[in-house]
């Protein structure tokens, strides 16, 4: 019997980690328009001096080209991750504009060999034994962000940086216990 929350899912856990902060996401929205004007003026400018009279047709078209690649950037400047930990599995997606949402990683909590705070002294070591590295936490200097060791299907190693919260890290202990216990 499930409720409206996840009160009674209590190894179900979703937590939406911002890829920046919002100081951070205005000055990059305001240079989207700023360029979409000075490319519309450039464009008025171009016809107007350069004695194209016929690209004036045209110049409707050319501006809603111009307003489609703004609006395909404006989605790309708040980009946020989203993880979810459901029955053994860690799941993350991509949120790009509040909008769209994409599947971005996924690994089942057992295939992790190590859970540990990035500034362990291992950290460096298995760094360097990693052969893709997965970010989807904001910043490395957060007290809550952490890296997983994750031993991948096809025996290749994966270093995994998240934030994690205090429901999400009893919920990997729960199901990977002795992860948190490897680098001790």
């Amino acid at each position: 019997m499930a409720s409206v929350g996840n009160e009674f899912l209590p190894n179900y856990v979703e937590y939406l980690v911002p890829l920046e902060e919002p100081k951070q996401v205005l000055p990059k929205k305001l240079g989207i328009i700023a360029l979409g004007c000075v490319l519309i003026i450039a464009l008025f400018c171009l016809i107007l001096f350069s004695g194209l009279q016929f690209l004036g047709g045209l110049i409707l078209f050319l501006i809603f080209g111009i307003a489609a690649v703004m609006w395909y950037l404006w989605r790309f400047v708040s980009i946020e991750f989203e993880y979810t930990i459901l029955q053994g599995e860690m799941s993350f997606d991509i949120i790009y504009g509040r909008r769209s949402r994409k599947p971005f990683y996924s690994t089942p909590i057992r295939n992790m060999e190590k859970i540990s705070s990035p500034a362990s002294p291992s950290h460096a070591s298995d760094l360097a034994a990693a052969d893709k590295t997965v970010f989807a936490a904001c910043r490395m200097d957060n007290p809550n962000t952490r890296y997983a060791v994750v031993r991948e299907e096809n025996a290749s190693r994966t270093l995994l940086y998240f934030e994690i919260t205090e429901k999400a890290e009893k919920s990997l202990r729960f199901y990977n216990s002795k992860a948190f216990f490897a680098g001790i």
